[in-house]
């Protein structure tokens, strides 16, 4: 599956701006692609929100 494809589930830990400038609040599970995702973790905006293996 590409990297740019596959959805996963973040938490906001800082509000971000996504879809056309709509400020979406801190605290907000988003799902996002893979990249996008990557990118908010790696900036510190953004943390995993998925289930641990075996939850």
């Amino acid at each position: 599956m590409s990297e740019t494809k596959k959805s996963v589930p973040v938490r906001l830990v800082h509000d971000v701006w996504l879809n056309d400038g709509e400020r979406t609040p801190a605290g907000t599970v988003v799902f996002l692609s893979l990249a996008e995702a990557k990118a908010l973790i790696t900036n510190g905006k953004a943390e995993r929100a998925d289930p641990l293996p075996g939850e």
